[in-house]
C-alpha cells in the first residue's frame, strides 16, 4: 500500500481532478481523514488517500455523552436478569430475545435521539428497520450481543453501540457488564479500554510480519469454506470469552477476522470503529478494486465481512473475495 496524504477538500479535489473518477465528501463540519484505497490504472499501484469525514471533537463529543448511557444499560440488563425481570421469548428465527434486551433498546434508541435528534438509529429489538440509504449519520445498537449466554446466566454479553458516517465506522463502544469494561475508540483518537473507574488504557494491536503465524477468527458454517480460507497460509484462531472476537487483536488473540456468514450491521459497526481506531483495515476500504461494504446502504446485514491487519498483503484479501464470489457461485 502506498499512503497518498490528502489533509484538506482543496488538496482532496485537486487529487481527484488529477488521478480518479470519485466522488470527494465534503462537509465544513467534518474535518478528520479516513482513508479509502483506489487504484491507479496505469502504474497499477493500489493508494490509500484520506476524505475527510467527521472531526475527532465530534466524535469525542458523541463518546463522552454515550459512555454513561452505555454503562448504565449494561448494568440495568445484569439487574433486570438478577430480580428475573428478563423473560424470555422467542422470534420468528428462533433466537432468545429478553425483556432486558428490549428495555436496554428502548431506552438507548430514546436517549441517543433526544442529544442526536439528526442521527438514524437502528436497533436489533426494533420492530422496523427501514432507513434512508446514503444516510450520513447511522447508529446501530446491539442492546445485548449474546443473548444465549445471557439467558443461561452467563457472563460472555455486551452492549455494543456503533456510529457509521457517510458509510464508515467512525466510533464503536463495547461494554462488559461482569467486568465493567468499556472498550471504546473513535476515527482520530485509537482504541482505549476503561475498568470501573481506572484511567483510559491504551490499546495497540501487535502488528508482527504477516506469516502463517496469523491466527484469523474464520466465521463460516461451510467447512470447505474455512478449510479454503486456513489453506491461504494462516491458523484459526479460537473463541475468546469476555469480548467479541473482531477486538481480539487488541488483547494478543489474535491477528484478524474475516466472517462469511449473515451478519448484522449492529454487530459489526462497534467493533469494526474501535478496530479502524485502531490502525486495521476492513471491507469498507478494500483494495483491488472490490466495492466497499457502506453500512448506510439501505440494508442492515452482510455475508462477507473482514477486518485485518493494515500490512496484510493485498493477495490475500483479494484471495478472500475469490472464496466468497466462488461459493455464492455455487450456491445459486
Amino acid at each position: 500500500m502506498y499512503l497518498q496524504p490528502v489533509v484538506s477538500n482543496r488538496q482532496a479535489t485537486v487529487f481527484h481532478r488529477l488521478l480518479f473518477n470519485i466522488t470527494i465528501i465534503k462537509d465544513a463540519a467534518f474535518g478528520e481523514p479516513f482513508l479509502r484505497s483506489f487504484s491507479l490504472p496505469s502504474s497499477g499501484q493500489t493508494f490509500l488517500i484520506a476524505i475527510l469525514l467527521i472531526s475527532s471533537d465530534e466524535l469525542q463529543h458523541r463518546f463522552t455523552k454515550l459512555q454513561p448511557l452505555i454503562r448504565k444499560a449494561g448494568q440495568h440488563v445484569t439487574h433486570m436478569r438478577k430480580m428475573n425481570q428478563a423473560t424470555v421469548t422467542y422470534k420468528s428465527d428462533g433466537s432468545p430475545v429478553t425483556r432486558a434486551d428490549e428495555w436496554a433498546n428502548e431506552f438507548l434508541k430514546h436517549e441517543i435521539s433526544t442529544l442526536f435528534p439528526e442521527d438514524v438509529i437502528i436497533g436489533e429489538e426494533d420492530e422496523r428497520k427501514e432507513y434512508p440509504a446514503g444516510s450520513k449519520l447511522v447508529w446501530y445498537l446491539d442492546p445485548i450481543d449474546g443473548t444465549s449466554s445471557f439467558v443461561k446466566g452467563g457472563s460472555d454479553y455486551y452492549v455494543l453501540a456503533g456510529l457509521s458516517c457517510e458509510g464508515q465506522p467512525v466510533l464503536g463502544l463495547h461494554y462488559h457488564p461482569k467486568t465493567d469494561r468499556l472498550i471504546y475508540g473513535w476515527t482520530g483518537h485509537g482504541a482505549k479500554s476503561i475498568t470501573g473507574d481506572t484511567s483510559p488504557e491504551p490499546l495497540e494491536a501487535k502488528m508482527p510480519a504477516w506469516s502463517q503465524e496469523s491466527r484469523i477468527f474464520i466465521k463460516s458454517y461451510i467447512a470447505e469454506l474455512r478449510e479454503q480460507v486456513k489453506g491461504l497460509g494462516i491458523t484459526r484462531a479460537r473463541y475468546l470469552p469476555g469480548m467479541v472476537d473482531m477486538v481480539g487483536p487488541l488483547f494478543g488473540k489474535s491477528e484478524g477476522f474475516v466472517s462469511y456468514r449473515t451478519t448484522a450491521y449492529w454487530d459489526l459497526v462497534a467493533p469494526a470503529a474501535i478496530m479502524a481506531a485502531a490502525g486495521f483495515q476492513h471491507s469498507g476500504t478494500p483494495p483491488n478494486g472490490q466495492a466497499p461494504l457502506l453500512f448506510n446502504d439501505g440494508k442492515w446485514t452482510t455475508t462477507f465481512y473482514y477486518c485485518l491487519p493494515p500490512n496484510t498483503p493485498d493477495t490475500f484479501i483479494a484471495s478472500l473475495y475469490e472464496i466468497r464470489q466462488t461459493f455464492e457461485t455455487e450456491e445459486r
